[in-house]
C-alpha cells in the first residue's frame, strides 16, 4: 500500500464520523458539564479567584478531585503511568515514557468500557421510560389531541399521560408534570409518581382530591427537598375541562372568538413542598368550557425556558405568537410548528431542560 493511500485511510478513519455538531457539543456542553461536575465535588473552589496563586491552587484541587474519582487501583496505575511518562521524557529514557504512555492508555480503555456499559444501561432506561408514556394520544369526540416529550439527557423527569378510569367510562384524565432534578434520579421518581397516580385515579374522581392524596403519598415516598409540579385535568362527558394545578406552568387557552391567548392559573403549590393542610387549602379546582376552534396548551417549563446561544429564554410571548399565527392548523401541525420555532430559536445551543407539550384543539 502506498504511503499516500495509508494517509488517506488514516484521515478517513478519524474524520468519517466527525461533524461540526459533535465538535460544538464537545465545546458547549460536554466540557462545561465535566468542569461543573468536578467543581461541585471539590471541597475548596476558592481557586476561581483571579490571582496566579489561587489559580494554581484551584488546578491542584481539581487534579486531586480527578484522582479521587478513580478507583484505588486505577488511581495507582494513572499515577505510575504519569510519573514514568514525565520522568522518562525529562531523563531521555524514552522506553519509560512509552511504558507510562501504555499504562495511561490502558486506564483510558478501562474508563471507556465503564462509560459504554453505563451508556447501554441508560439506553435501556430510556426505552423503559418511553414505554411508560403514551405512544399516541387518545381519540376523543370533543378534541383533536397531539403530544410530544423529549428529555434533555438520555432520561428525564418530565411526565405526561392520558389515563382512563374503568369506573367512569368515557372520561379521560390528562396529566403533565415535572419532577425536580434531572437525569436518572428524576426518571426513577417519575416512574414512582406514575404508579401512584394510576392507582389513585382508579379510586377517585376529582382532580383536586387526587392531587391531595398524591401529595400525601409523595411526602411518604420521597426525601425532603424533592417536589413535583403538575396539572391534572379531566375531560367531562360534555367536553368541559375540570382541572387543578399544583405549582405547574399555566394552561394556555386560545379563544377563537377574541383571537387571543390567556393564561389559566388556578391556585396551587407544588406537590411535596408542604406536609400539612397548607397544600390542601391552597389547591383550587376550576372548570372551563372551550368552544369549537379553541386551543388548550399544556407544557412544562422546558418549553418557555429553552435557551439560545446568548442565554436568552424562548419565553411565553413567543409561544403565544406561534399559536396566534397558526390557530387554524390541526393540533399535530401546531405542535410541529411550535417545536420548529423553538428549534430555530435555540439553534445549536444544547437543551437545558426536558421539554413536554400537549396540544388540544376543540373540534
Amino acid at each position: 500500500m502506498k504511503p499516500i493511500e495509508r494517509l488517506n485511510r488514516l484521515y478517513n478513519f478519524y474524520t468519517s464520523d466527525l461533524s461540526f455538531k459533535e465538535i460544538e457539543k464537545l465545546i458547549k456542553r460536554d466540557i462545561p458539564e465535566l468542569y461543573n461536575f468536578y467543581v461541585r465535588k471539590m471541597k475548596d473552589s476558592a481557586g476561581t479567584e483571579n490571582t496566579p496563586r489561587k489559580f494554581f491552587k484551584f488546578l491542584r484541587a481539581l487534579f486531586i478531585e480527578f484522582l479521587q474519582q478513580l478507583t484505588p487501583v486505577r488511581r495507582l496505575l494513572y499515577t505510575i503511568g504519569l510519573f514514568l511518562f514525565i520522568y522518562g521524557f525529562l531523563s531521555e529514557q524514552y522506553q519509560l515514557s512509552f511504558i507510562g504512555f501504555i499504562l495511561i492508555n490502558l486506564l483510558l480503555a478501562f474508563e471507556l468500557a465503564d462509560k459504554l456499559v453505563a451508556k447501554d444501561e441508560l439506553a435501556i432506561a430510556r426505552e423503559v421510560q418511553i414505554g411508560l408514556m403514551p405512544k399516541e394520544p387518545p381519540q376523543n369526540k370533543f378534541y383533536d389531541i397531539s403530544c410530544y416529550s423529549e428529555a434533555a439527557r438520555e432520561v428525564g423527569g418530565d411526565y405526561f399521560d392520558f389515563i382512563t378510569n374503568e369506573a367512569s367510562p368515557g372520561i379521560i384524565y390528562i396529566v403533565i408534570g415535572d419532577i425536580s432534578g434531572k437525569g436518572m434520579a428524576a426518571a426513577l421518581h417519575m416512574a414512582q409518581v406514575q404508579a401512584v397516580l394510576h392507582n389513585l385515579i382508579s379510586y377517585n374522581n376529582s382532580p383536586k382530591e387526587i392531587l391531595i392524596l398524591l401529595n400525601e403519598n409523595f411526602i411518604k415516598i420521597f426525601k425532603k427537598g424533592s417536589f413535583f409540579t403538575t396539572i391534572l385535568a379531566r375531560i367531562e362527558p360534555d367536553g368541559s375541562i375540570l382541572f387543578s394545578r399544583a405549582g405547574h406552568t399555566p394552561l394556555l387557552h386560545y379563544h377563537i372568538k377574541e383571537h387571543k391567548c390567556c393564561n389559566v392559573i388556578p391556585r396551587g403549590m407544588g406537590i411535596g413542598l408542604s406536609r400539612n393542610s397548607i397544600f390542601e387549602n391552597s389547591l383550587e379546582e376550576i372548570k372551563i368550557h372551550p368552544e369549537s376552534g379553541d386551543i388548550l396548551i399544556f407544557y412544562t417549563d422546558g418549553v418557555v425556558e429553552a435557551m439560545n446561544d446568548y442565554m436568552q429564554q424562548y419565553g411565553e410571548d413567543m409561544l403565544k405568537n406561534v399559536i396566534l399565527k397558526n390557530a387554524d392548523k390541526s393540533a399535530k401541525k401546531l405542535q410541529e410548528l411550535i417545536l420548529e420555532n423553538i428549534s430555530d430559536f435555540t439553534g445549536s445551543s444544547p437543551a437545558h431542560d426536558d421539554l413536554t407539550l400537549i396540544v388540544m384543539k376543540t373540534v
